[in-house]
């Protein structure tokens, strides 16, 4: 394959999200649940990808909000909305955002792209306003989902995927050092939910931008995930380590 940069996420084919933007909601509603979010706040959303949890966060406080997306990713920030303001800086390094500026930081599923986590949420906690909150969600260390990405994904993205994952005891760890007072870190079952398996494996083949046949990587999945079908839908089974801090 060539060399890969495991420091950016996987990029995700356009369509995926265009084509399934219910997916992944709850893994998104959780989040946003677990942050004290209210009408003209400064926001952050760490690693913004495309916007997902960014556009979830502006329909949630119907659009009063300033929101920041931080994204180092040309690829990804280059589909982010024009009424966010864009940040290119590295997620170890914000150089861009002033200390004690703002209100939330919100990260879904992207610390584990950073190169020195510790030095990424330091600067979460340098950033916020005294009373800020950082909440973050991620996929927990050896689980299946860890090694879906850091095998199969990895293999099969041209760009590979070596996140660095964690569990309860390590994100509260982080969060200590970094100086946060109040700490609160659990694990949730935020399922994908889509009409068909063969949905399910089209998703995500897009979403992780995989070189295989979507039929190839439903069998994958099936092989590796939980997939659990009714008769009207097909769910993926999804947990990640969830943890909010306090400044």
């Amino acid at each position: 394959m060539g060399d890969k940069d495991n420091n950016f996420p996987a990029v995700s084919a356009k369509w995926a999200m265009r084509e399934y933007p219910n997916a992944r909601h709850a893994e998104r509603d959780m989040l946003i649940s677990l942050a004290d979010l209210r009408k003209g706040m400064t926001v952050l959303d760490l690693q913004a990808a495309g916007g997902y949890l960014a556009d979830g966060i502006f329909e949630y406080l119907n659009g009063e909000v300033d929101l920041i997306c931080l994204e180092p990713c040309e690829a990804l920030s280059s589909r982010l909305s024009s009424r966010y303001h864009l940040v290119e800086d590295k997620v170890e390094s914000w150089s861009s955002i002033k200390s004690d500026s703002i209100d939330v930081v919100l990260g879904l599923a992207g610390l584990h792209h950073s190169e020195n986590q510790l030095e990424t949420v330091c600067e979460a906690y340098r950033a916020l306003k005294p009373g800020g909150q950082l909440v973050i969600c991620d996929v927990i260390d050896d689980s299946d989902i860890a090694l879906w990405l850091n095998e199969y994904v990895d293999r099969h993205n041209p760009s590979g995927h070596k996140g660095t994952f964690l569990n309860k005891a390590e994100l509260s760890e982080l969060y200590r050092q970094a100086g946060f007072y109040s700490m609160a870190v659990k694990t949730e079952s935020v399922p994908w939910l889509f009409d068909t398996e063969e949905g399910a494996g089209r998703f995500f083949k897009g979403l992780f931008g995989l070189n295989v046949s979507e039929v190839e990587v439903l069998k994958a999945m099936k092989e590796r995930l939980s997939l659990i079908k009714h008769d009207d839908c097909c769910l993926i089974d999804w947990k990640l380590v969830y943890g909010k801090a306090v400044k």
